[in-house]
């Protein structure tokens, strides 16, 4: 087979997104041999940023950018129409107008913006999608979508795949009428999407895809469930898929950038010295030192809130409040007094036979007999 001498990917962002954009491009020169064409996919995306973005020529000469505007009002139609998980933005629907965009092209790879490329990007240009218009890496991590499956109406034989890199061959589904179908799909199973246009596409594509090899598309969860795996042969698959990996996703709320979210099943994310390696050649370095000082601070001061606040609530009593126990109903036998600091228990209502009195914030709790001697005390 002849390999096209330009490699095709899209990826799409806002402004927000915009220094992964430039992690994206710097990543993918930086492994590619060939000249690769990128097309942004974009709403709003400042001439600022687009003027940062664009100083990455400065380092790299086999790349070209050109920026498409996507309506938002098309975009937050789907959004709109499905329930869907807080960390879904809604520019990841950018994907589906791809077929429409590039009616006459017969390959383009679409990737997420939050992964880097740790190889030549063309290996996956040049895969051989077969009888298929879509390419993709079948990664469930493990969860049990048989609910799921029952509610979208899928195959059985389905292979769930994450949509955040993906191969196409958009004349063939241009040609399939494949936003029509996907309009379809979003309004008849809107109430069961969970993770946005990933399932939608996983519907759509109800086993009638290529799976491509995993390491097209090694996830987090997936890598780290696969290497961890009980059987030897997933553990031997996935190492030899990883050892020669080509794109690493950092999906969902698992970021390099983010000093909350750095480990996954015990054990830090792969590969993100690699990304801040990356970074570091793009006009954004700052950026995501600042993301991840900040992501840092919210840590410590949510600690620190949540200590106060526990303490807080171990004092957390009205200023005064007594309970009484009587003898027979009438003899007042003992009386408990509590203050926002201190509980006294009182025999015949006025003798203080113990109490007990919170300090330091309430990490530590002194019990005293007659409210005098101390007896005990707990950190």
């Amino acid at each position: 087979m002849k390999k096209d001498s330009i490699v095709n990917i899209c990826i799409a962002s806002d402004d927000n997104y915009a220094p992964l954009v430039a992690t994206t491009i710097a990543s993918v020169c930086t492994n590619t041999s060939r000249m690769v064409k990128f097309w942004c996919l974009e709403t709003n995306i400042s001439k600022y940023n687009k003027r940062l973005i664009d100083s990455l020529h400065d380092k790299f000469q086999n790349f070209e950018i050109e920026y498409l505007t996507i309506d938002r009002a098309l975009i937050d139609d789907f959004a709109n129409k499905l329930s869907t998980s807080g960390h879904i933005s809604a520019d990841t629907y950018s994907r589906l107008f791809i077929p429409d965009l590039f009616p006459n092209m017969e390959k383009m790879i679409y990737l997420d913006v939050d992964l880097i490329a740790v190889g030549d990007v063309g290996e996956l240009y040049d895969y051989d999608l077969g009888k298929y218009a879509l390419g993709a890496v079948a990664a469930d991590y493990g969860v049990d979508k048989s609910q799921w499956f029952k509610d979208m109406e899928m195959h059985g034989a389905h292979q769930y795949f994450n949509a955040g890199v993906l191969l196409m061959n958009p004349k063939e589904l241009y040609n399939d009428k494949f936003l029509d179908k996907i309009s379809k799909i979003a309004n008849k199973y809107g109430q069961y999407i969970v993770l946005g246009d990933q399932d939608l596409l996983n519907k759509c594509f109800d086993a009638n895809y290529c799976e491509l090899p995993w390491r097209f598309n090694l996830t987090t969860r997936f890598l780290e469930m696969e290497l961890g795996h009980v059987d030897h042969a997933h553990r031997e698959q996935m190492a030899n898929e990883y050892k020669n990996a080509v794109i690493r996703h950092f999906e969902s709320r698992r970021k390099p950038w983010n000093y909350e979210r750095n480990d996954c099943n015990g054990a830090q994310i792969k590969n993100m010295a690699d990304f801040w390696s990356v970074a570091q050649m793009t006009p954004y370095v700052a950026w995501f030192r600042t993301q991840f000082e900040f992501s840092k601070l919210n840590v410590v001061q949510g600690n620190v809130w949540k200590y106060v606040n526990d303490a807080k609530s171990a004092m957390a009593v009205p200023h005064k409040t007594t309970s009484r126990f009587l003898l027979f109903d009438v003899i007042p036998f003992v009386r408990i007094r509590r203050r926002p600091k201190k509980t006294t228990y009182l025999l015949f209502g006025f003798l203080p036979i113990i109490s007990k009195k919170l300090k330091n914030y309430g990490k530590k709790t002194v019990w005293r007999l007659f409210d005098l001697i101390t007896v005990f005390s707990v950190k």
